[in-house]
């Protein structure tokens, strides 16, 4: 009976996770925090912009926890918002400060602006990022990959799962739809068993950039 227990609550934490990252989208959830206490159900939202999630959900928050409550036939969860520690190290926030800076100064523009994001990622301590952008980008629709030097990105096993942090974001331009997604390797877990294959990386029109690139764009003041 035990295990069954342990799966059936793992499963209903999944289950309750998937529901807030929906319900919350629009307020850059980077994680979610389930514990049980002798009170109940306690659940902590983290986000890079507590204070609007605050202000603008603060009724969403209670339906949240109405919702679960029902969902789990017990006592609607406490709900608490917190600040992620670092944006840097949150896809949410980087995912959001591209867009904007795409939107400022222009989709040609997307190179310096990747490329800087990453060098903030990297700095700020996580082991490996990935930046994709895809969409009207120039004069037709394209996808690129970016990857800092010596990064890693592990795509399966449980460092994937645990280890990984991913969002996404669509900005709408004149021009047409522009998608980012943004992954980042915590710092806080072991990858040195797995090899990756390290070097910038540039896919869309068959071409790689290589460091020297990299350093050639980033030299561009974009402010």
């Amino acid at each position: 009976m035990l295990p069954k227990k342990i799966i059936n609550s793992r499963l209903n934490e999944q289950i309750a996770k998937e529901y807030l990252l929906k319900k919350f989208s629009r307020y850059g959830i980077s994680e979610i925090k389930i514990d049980k206490t002798p009170l109940g159900m306690k659940v902590v939202l983290k986000t890079p912009k507590p204070g609007i999630l605050v202000t603008r959900g603060g009724q969403s928050l209670k339906e949240a926890a109405r919702e679960l409550g029902e969902q789990f036939k017990q006592e609607p969860p406490h709900i608490e918002i917190e600040q992620t520690e670092d944006p840097l190290l949150d896809p949410e926030a980087v995912a959001d400060s591209i867009a904007f800076k795409i939107s400022k100064y222009g989709s040609m523009k997307y190179k310096i602006i990747a490329h800087r994001a990453l060098d903030d990622i990297m700095n700020a301590g996580a082991s490996g990022a990935e930046i994709e952008i895809g969409g009207v980008i120039k004069e037709r629709a394209a996808h690129f990959k970016f990857r800092p030097h010596g990064s890693v990105m592990p795509k399966t096993g449980q460092v994937e799962q645990f280890g990984v942090r991913k969002a996404k974001k669509e900005l709408v331009l004149k021009r047409g739809a522009i998608g980012i997604k943004v992954t980042i390797v915590v710092p806080t877990h072991s990858i040195s068993e797995v090899e990756f294959k390290d070097g910038r990386e540039l896919e869309g029109a068959g071409v790689r950039a290589s460091e020297n690139e990299h350093k050639k764009d980033t030299g561009t003041t974009t402010s």
